[in-house]
């Protein structure tokens, strides 16, 4: 075996056993168990299966011609499991149903045509069949997935500002596992139609998508999300007007020592309660909703202060910060320039 051979076989399977892991740990997982986690996981032992099967078929001899049609059958899953997943992150308390066992009757087909189906019925009745078996197969997991994303993009065309920053995680994390089925799919596709393409290229750019989708994951802090996100509840909305009111016609965020409990108690909510409606609503933690209107304020002052009689120092103390390094930094990143070249502009 050439070191090129070895390099495609490791680099193919550290993506085949990180996939299995993976699902392995959404499967175990007891921080939240949701109906998506469980679907991701057993879409992705599929995928890894399937992918195991390709690396089997491109470097080991007289591989069993049953194992080549069950990798096929793995595939039949991976579409309806997809469908279902996407549905799972964006309807609140989606559960699959007996209704939904149809979709999964290709597979059990397929399954059945693995143990009657032999090598040499294919290649007596030549690649007729066989093409028309792949197309079968590729066109169900297309169909699937362009059904996946006309789930996302009926939600997208919606308008933004009605998003939370949960929702808009979820939009922004479907998207990216349905482009990675796609990109899967679509390497296994070019192998079928253009000669020159080598088979292993499926197995290498699985293991790269799902290095990927895994790094994006953890980015979002999707993992424990599901369709809950979705769930509307215009009580939080009603609870932010009346927080973000207060805070504005009281100008709490004046007080240098205004925290999430002194509005907590104000509000008669818990401090978990505020945080999360706060984040939630406008996008931004806590520090970062109540600095806004403490830059505004601060912008203020510098406008009305002509003669310059104020020093920034001061002007940060009045706005309701408690120290000249946090005012800078905060002025700074709303504001893209410091106070003193915000004053002399």
């Amino acid at each position: 075996m050439e070191s090129l051979d070895i390099i495609l076989i490791i680099i193919s399977g550290a993506g085949l056993i990180h996939g299995i892991l993976i699902s392995l740990f959404l499967l175990t997982n007891r921080t939240k168990k949701t109906l998506s986690k469980s679907l991701m996981a057993i879409m992705l032992l599929l995928m890894a299966l399937r992918v195991g099967k390709s690396v089997l078929f491109n470097f080991a001899e007289d591989l069993d011609f049953f194992i080549i049609f069950i990798g096929l059958s793995f595939l039949l899953l991976i579409g309806p499991l997809l469908y279902f997943y996407i549905k799972s992150l964006t309807i609140p308390n989606y559960q699959l149903k007996k209704t939904n066992y149809h979709y999964f009757w290709p597979f059990v087909f397929m399954l059945i045509l693995s143990f009657l189906a032999t090598e040499d019925w294919f290649i007596e009745h030549g690649k007729f069949w066989a093409f028309i078996l792949l197309a079968f197969v590729y066109g169900h997991l297309a169909f699937y997935i362009f059904k996946s994303w006309q789930i996302v993009k009926k939600i997208l065309k919606k308008e933004n500002h009605t998003r939370t920053k949960s929702q808009n995680t979820v939009l922004i994390w479907s998207r990216y596992v349905i482009a990675g089925v796609f990109i899967i799919w679509f390497s296994y596709i070019l192998n079928i139609f253009e000669d020159r393409v080598p088979y292993i290229l499926g197995p290498l750019i699985y293991s790269i998508t799902i290095y990927i989708l895994t790094c994006i994951a953890f980015k979002l802090g999707v993992i424990n999300y599901d369709g809950m996100v979705f769930k509307n509840d215009s009580n939080d909305s009603s609870l932010f007007k009346s927080i973000d009111n207060v805070i504005r016609k009281d100008k709490l965020y004046l007080d240098s020592n205004l925290d999430l409990n002194k509005i907590g108690k104000i509000s008669s909510l818990s401090v978990h309660q505020v945080s999360h409606i706060i984040n939630e609503e406008t996008g931004y933690n806590f520090n970062s909703y109540i600095n806004k209107f403490r830059i505004e304020e601060a912008k203020k002052i510098i406008s009305n202060d002509k003669e310059k009689r104020f020093t920034i120092a001061s002007i940060a103390y009045d706005a309701g910060f408690n120290s000249m390094s946090s005012f800078n930094s905060a002025f700074k990143k709303i504001e893209s320039k410091t106070p003193s070249q915000y004053r002399d502009s």
